[in-house]
């Protein structure tokens, strides 16, 4: 129960704008900390993530692109569980963990591959919804 209590304090907290981009900023922060291994650098990232966590206004207009984002995150949170979705859930975790150790292995090479296939994905996504459909 507590878990799910955290999990409900950290999904309120990422729904503000400010908390959004501390995150991320935080994630970013860790990513070269693994490249470098620089310990200095991961207490910054883990100051910026945690720093994710307080209590911030939201900013008033509110960020346009971020809004959007992040109603695209509720909506495909609210969609029902199926294999599509599950997949999805899989390949997130699976690039998560890919890019943690090609950052901390330190190759690049690794994360262009990764950029690349990220980008085709889109493509994919993107002519689908344009009515494209040769797969």
């Amino acid at each position: 129960m507590k878990f799910k209590k955290y999990i409900h304090f950290v999904w309120q907290k990422h729904q503000h704008h400010w908390n959004w981009i501390l995150g991320i900023l935080g994630f970013g922060v860790l990513l070269m900390a693994l490249w470098n291994r620089s310990i200095f650098m991961f207490l910054v990232s883990i100051c910026g993530l945690g720093g994710s966590l307080m209590e911030l206004p939201d900013p008033t207009p509110p960020f346009i692109k971020i809004e959007k984002f992040l109603e695209s995150e509720r909506a495909w949170l609210a969609k029902p569980w199926g294999w599509k979705k599950g997949l999805q859930l899989l390949g997130m975790a699976a690039s998560l963990v890919f890019v943690l150790v090609a950052c901390w292995a330190g190759s690049l090479v690794s994360l262009v591959l990764f950029v690349g296939i990220c980008v085709n994905i889109w493509c994919v996504h993107d002519n689908k919804l344009m009515g494209i459909d040769d797969l």
